[in-house]
């Protein structure tokens, strides 16, 4: 058990990973779209926004790196403990794929709402681009918001349950921060809690909530990052 200033130092590196999401990435959910359009067409704001995501959520693992005193030799390690590459339960990886593949058409279907004429099921540069962006960010964000910030909340003694809840609240809170739209608000929550459940149930590995996460922007690209563009808040 952690000594009460291990304690107090163990919140404060939590709140302060927090401010930074709200900082760093918040934004990316509102004012900054708002910027690209008026200076770029579509597909380079998209591009453009994604970049901004994995640029962001490498600047919060070099300070979360930091947090955990782990050097450049140490990287693979410290992102080990966090999850990534840990043995995991099949049948959890097998439902963050499904999960994955799930979200992936939603977000689809989802831009047909907005744009009649989008043509889902084409293949150019700009959607492998998008995708393969978009999927490297979302790794990042689960190195984050699952791994840091729960085994965090684990090594104070935080519920399985609790370490959920919070780490979702946490998702949607940046997610809906600047631009706050209470369906996306609900919608983060869930999605949150989802895969904050895939980590829990396949043993703190990542494996499970990347499948439910990269995979869903893999399908999902580039029309995910588009709502932030047509809808604000989405």
């Amino acid at each position: 058990m952690e000594t009460s200033p291990e304690r107090k130092s163990g919140l404060g590196r939590m709140l302060f990973v927090v401010l930074l999401l709200c900082l760093l990435i918040g934004p990316l959910f509102g004012p900054v779209p708002k910027f690209l359009s008026s200076t770029m067409d579509l597909a380079s704001s998209v591009i453009g926004l994604l970049v901004c995501f994995v640029v962001g959520f490498s600047i919060i693992i070099a300070v979360v790196l930091w947090f955990e005193g782990r050097g450049l030799n140490e990287i693979g390690a410290a992102l080990y403990e966090l999850g990534l590459g840990k043995p995991t339960r099949l049948l959890a990886a097998i439902v963050g794929a499904l999960v994955g593949l799930g979200w992936g058409a939603l977000l689809m279907s989802s831009i047909l709402q907005f744009r009649p004429e989008t043509n889902v099921m084409e293949i150019s540069a700009f959607r492998v681009l998008a995708a393969v962006l978009a999927a490297v960010g979302a790794l990042l964000e689960d190195v984050v918001t699952r791994g840091f910030l729960m085994n965090r909340l684990a090594q104070i003694n935080v519920p399985d349950w609790a370490q959920a809840i919070l780490s979702a609240l946490v998702f949607a809170l940046y997610h809906s921060l600047w631009a706050f739209n209470v369906f996306g608000f609900i919608f983060s929550v869930v999605y949150g809690l989802i895969l904050s459940g895939l980590y829990l149930w396949g043993k703190r590995s990542l494996t499970p909530v990347i499948l439910g996460h990269s995979l869903a922007v893999l399908v999902g690209e580039p029309f995910a990052t588009m709502l932030l563009f047509l809808v604000p808040g989405a």
